[in-house]
């Protein structure tokens, strides 16, 4: 039952919204996407749990595919609003859910002396505070909300492999049926030059629709 009041406590909206709003670069042009549909077998995700889920893709304009990406996962609500992101991510910040304001926040994640040699091994540093803040975004998709984090602290595995900033987001439908959740490098490299995906990104979660029924032919 504290479940159930818990899901209900969370605002529904019904169109996109960022907060903190994002100051989008002047290349980005709102009728330049590649709209994607999401369903059992897709290449970007297994979605069967979530339904049909829809979004506009938006792309810069040099670039026309986004780096790849782990697939993006059906999960229950009370799970992700009950594991956050951070714990298990060797970090020192955790992204939880505020029951109060019904946002998503973040604050320090203290560890112990074991957990802070794991983080400098994982990440290969010296030094907790060789660890980058994360960025945090409340997102208000077409029918979902729920948070992106563009994570700046690579471990020292994938930065070998050129991954250089990553996103996660895990959105959920505002019936809180189910969750989608996903993340991946968000930086990709054109002709020797980097190309910033988060921005794009972002505004695309806005227009993620879940749980749609599929239409008989």
């Amino acid at each position: 039952m504290k479940k159930l009041l818990l899901l209900a406590a969370i605002p529904f909206f019904s169109f996109g919204k960022i907060i903190p709003e994002i100051a989008t670069p002047d290349s980005f042009n709102e009728q330049s996407f590649e709209h994607q549909t999401l369903h059992r077998g897709n290449y970007l995700a297994d979605t069967a749990s979530c339904g049909i889920v829809q979004l506009k893709l938006f792309y810069p304009p040099e670039h026309k595919g986004y780096p790849p990406s782990g697939p993006w996962l059906c999960l229950f609500p009370v799970d992700v609003i009950r594991d956050g992101y951070g714990p298990g991510r060797s970090l020192s910040e955790k992204i939880y859910f505020d029951k109060r304001t019904g946002l998503w926040k973040k604050r320090k994640y203290n560890r112990n002396r074991e957990e802070t040699q794991q983080t400098m091994k994982v990440y290969g540093i010296k030094s907790l505070r060789e660890l980058q803040p994360l960025e945090l975004y409340n997102i208000h998709s077409v029918n979902g909300h729920g948070f992106a984090v563009v994570d700046s602290n690579i471990p020292l595995m994938e930065k070998q492999k050129g991954v250089k900033k990553n996103l996660a987001f895990c959105l959920i439908q505002n019936q809180s049926y189910s969750a989608l959740c996903g993340s991946g490098s968000i930086i990709d490299e054109e002709n020797g030059k980097e190309v910033d995906f988060t921005p794009f990104m972002l505004k695309s979660l806005e227009t993620v629709e879940i749980g749609l029924e599929e239409k008989i032919k």
